[in-house]
């Protein structure tokens, strides 16, 4: 994944990072602001031993040494039963020893012979209280267990050399930084989850999401209402989606061959809008002076007569069997030269139907008559309809759903073409969202030209 992969899955989940980071950053206050607050004395001592205040300078190294060995043991010493029982009981505690213990630290710099003694809790004064009671007590207990010199004087003495105060501020929870922990573990968060979405939805959401070598030659917004209302170029010719077909109609005569241009329309799966999309752009064509006629050659889900709202009781597969002519299938539709082959009588053998010499005359005949043929196909991953009649036309546009169609589908489906020796001439994509200031001038422009511009 590169960096400009990642960045898009971060915009495109740009909605996942905020809700990620606005949780992390909530829960964060949260629970600072439940947290009851910890406070934090400490106090130290000077540890000697008897020899370093009066002896040669010899006996006072030898002290210091003395005292440095010892002092580890006393910083054990200082969270010890022995030392803590005393201090709760000076101080009246509802605690025991072990829980004591966890919130008492006592700590020694290397080359130093003095101890630091801390203590924790939710009250400052309480903690300034055990912190020097710690250090009376662990003074107490280590003249009790080291032995006294020759003249009846201790051998070790901790002397205070920092009394504990008590503390102004809290040590936790420290309410600035856990804001930007969480705000930043949000943030973290977020960025996992976009990523990982991006790299789980593998749905074609826009151009950049196809093969480079398939040119896109349409972009059809989503329509909530084509289902009720498809022929959108008819009902509201001034609409996004009406300058949309007729921007395709107009990018398609750059794909023309020579001869009238025989066009298969077919999509990967199922509900991706191509029998819309032929229907749009037959009367595109058809209102910008171009014959065109359009044929109905999904034998098994035949829609187009219903969408186009035609009898389609007799049709393609009547002509194929020999039981009817052209003259007798093909329907005018409106006014400006589009002609509709349905589908006819669906048959128990679709694909030797379309891959018959039969079809192939069909689209010849009717190639000589109209300047340009739309052939509607059953989608080229269900049956293999849509890749036979690919071998009997010269361009073939593969419809593709955003925000639906798998990428996977549409290499599939070019996949399928390409093992009959075609591939398609071009993409068009359908239900893409879009801003809606995007297509704000044309809508405009268009508002008050003529219906068939």
């Amino acid at each position: 994944m590169n960096y400009v992969v990642i960045i898009r899955a971060l915009l495109s989940g740009w909605w996942i990072l905020a809700a990620a980071t606005a949780v992390g950053t909530v829960a964060a206050f949260l629970i600072t602001t439940i947290t009851p607050p910890t406070f934090k004395a400490s106090t130290s001592f000077y540890v000697s031993v008897a020899g370093q205040e009066t002896g040669s300078a010899g006996e006072i190294a030898s002290g210091s040494t003395a005292a440095q060995q010892k002092i580890k043991s006393y910083t054990e010493l200082a969270s010890s039963p022995r030392v803590l029982e005393q201090v709760i009981e000076r101080l009246d505690l509802d605690t025991t020893p072990a829980l004591l213990s966890e919130k008492v630290t006592s700590t020694v710099g290397t080359g130093t012979v003095i101890i630091s003694i801390s203590a924790t809790d939710n009250n400052a004064r309480t903690a300034a209280r055990i912190a020097g009671s710690i250090g009376t007590a662990l003074s107490a207990v280590v003249s009790e267990i080291e032995p006294e010199t020759a003249d009846g004087t201790a051998s070790v003495r901790l002397e205070e050399v920092m009394p504990a105060t008590v503390p102004t501020s809290p040590v936790a929870p420290k309410k600035a930084f856990d804001l930007l922990l969480g705000l930043g573990a949000g943030l973290a968060a977020g960025a996992a989850l976009a990523l990982l979405r991006a790299a789980a939805d593998t749905r074609v959401r826009d151009a950049e999401d196809l093969d480079p070598g398939l040119p896109l030659v349409g972009d059809i917004g989503l329509d909530t209402d084509a289902s009720r209302s498809p022929l959108i170029v008819r009902d509201d010719a001034s609409s996004v989606r009406s300058e949309a077909f007729r921007s395709l109609r107009t990018n398609i005569q750059f794909l023309r061959t020579a001869g009238a241009p025989t066009i298969a329309v077919t999509s990967a799966r199922p509900a991706e809008g191509k029998t819309t999309t032929t229907a749009n752009l037959g009367i595109a064509l058809s209102k910008g002076g171009t014959r065109t006629v359009i044929i109905d050659a999904d034998l098994r889900r035949p829609n187009l007569a219903t969408t186009m709202g035609i009898e389609g009781a007799v049709g393609l597969t009547d002509l194929l069997v020999g039981r009817a002519e052209i003259e007798d299938v093909l329907q005018e539709w409106g006014t400006d030269g589009l002609s509709v082959l349905p589908a006819g009588t669906i048959p128990p053998n679709p694909s030797e139907l379309i891959g018959s010499e039969a079809m192939d005359r069909v689209v010849a005949e009717l190639a000589a008559r109209f300047d340009v043929v739309l052939v509607d196909t059953p989608p080229v991953l269900a049956v293999t309809d849509a890749a036979l009649v690919s071998t009997l036309v010269s361009m073939t546009l593969l419809v593709t759903a955003a925000n639906q169609t798998k990428r996977s589908d549409v290499r599939l489906a070019v996949a399928a073409l390409e093992r009959v020796g075609q591939r398609p001439s071009g993409v068009v994509l359908t239900k893409t969202k879009h801003k809606a200031s995007r297509y704000a001038y044309y809508r405009s422009e268009y508002a008050s030209r003529p219906a068939n511009a």
